[in-house]
């Protein structure tokens, strides 16, 4: 695959690669995630990556050796009834040889100026930062990036879950594009609106009564190494939980495999059968954990915590919040500030 020069000034250079490299695939899988919060290691990375909408890599190279990356993912998202082009910048990632020398904070100015330059239009650009991890949100900030919303994560969890068969897989096309306006409905009135990941590997999965959908989701398989957790309980949860019968089924950190739930549905009043649909996903993948992501204003997000028992996996997760950080091209005051006061929605997959 080859790569377009972008910047060179003697001692780092910054290619644009179309897609991603395997040498890049190499690079984000040796990397930790977050830093002062939560460290983790992503162990699906590559059949991850192969997936990602339009991934554009902007990488920083030291002689031939990648040292740092930013994959922009370009997909056109809503904002109400509008829709705009949109970067997601995901993989932000910087190796050990350069983490604490200024390199990626002198770089990310320039990386995101490269990928401005393309643009003639009306454009979002936006990042999820964790909220523990300072140092990538200094240098998401000083690109030019604000924060325009909080993102929670939520858990669900079982320790003994049982399969419903009332769970429908969803498949044929008219399904499909009947469950999609669905979703376009319920998420009318959000920012930052894009399905993706949905239907990846046939693994969307509903619940119907009297013919009508009441509930429904995306699940994909993730499996993670946590490193460390901020703070004195998190400390606790990552030498003590892995010893505890049942506890360790929930959160084992040499080896978290989970759930995670994106493009939720649930008509109100029907939170149950969305409680029993998460457990039957849980106990056909024969696992006990799930996490889904909304934004801290989500009515949905309310809906669901007010009515359904998360059970206690959401005790470990629920203060894991991330930052989403903005930046637009040529957007006007008013389409902004329309932006920032719509609840703002997640795909499950940009955060796995």
């Amino acid at each position: 695959m080859e790569k377009q020069l972008v910047l060179s000034d003697g001692e780092y250079s910054i290619y644009r690669h179309e897609g991603i490299p395997e040498s890049a695939m190499k690079f984000l899988d040796s990397i930790a995630w977050g830093n002062e919060g939560a460290v983790y290691e992503h162990k699906n990375t590559e059949e991850h990556i192969r997936h990602l909408h339009h991934p554009i890599l902007m990488a920083i190279y030291h002689g031939e050796r990648m040292q740092g990356t930013a994959v922009f993912c370009k997909t056109p998202v809503s904002v109400g009834i509008h829709t705009f082009p949109c970067y997601y910048i995901r993989y932000f990632a910087a190796s050990e040889e350069i983490k604490g020398k200024g390199v990626m904070k002198n770089y990310s100015i320039k990386v995101m100026e490269a990928i401005r330059a393309n643009e003639n239009l009306k454009t979002i650009f936006f990042a999820c930062v964790e909220k523990g991890n300072y140092g990538s949100y200094k240098v998401v900030s000083s690109a030019g990036y604000e924060r325009i919303g909080v993102m929670k994560t939520n858990g669900f969890s079982r320790f003994f879950p049982k399969i419903s068969a009332s769970v429908e897989q969803i498949k044929l096309p008219d399904d499909r594009a009947a469950m999609l306006d669905l979703l376009r409905q319920q998420y009318r009135e959000h920012a930052l609106v894009q399905f993706n990941s949905l239907f990846l590997h046939d693994n969307y999965f509903v619940i119907r009564e009297k013919g009508e959908v009441v509930a429904g989701c995306q699940m994909h398989r993730v499996h993670w190494v946590v490193n460390s957790m901020a703070g004195l309980m998190g400390k606790l949860i990552i030498n003590v939980v892995p010893y505890i019968p049942l506890l360790n089924g929930l959160f084992n950190p040499s080896r978290f495999e989970f759930l995670a739930f994106e493009g939720i549905f649930v008509k109100p009043g029907y939170e149950n059968r969305l409680a029993e649909l998460f457990e039957s996903l849980l106990a056909k993948e024969k696992l006990k954990s799930g996490m889904f992501w909304l934004g801290e204003s989500c009515p949905i997000r309310d809906q669901i915590l007010k009515n359904i028992s998360t059970g206690l996996l959401h005790a470990f997760v629920k203060d894991s919040d991330a930052y989403i950080m903005a930046s637009f091209h040529d957007l006007s005051r008013e389409e902004i500030h329309d932006l920032t006061a719509r609840p703002l929605f997640a795909s499950a997959f940009d955060y796995t």
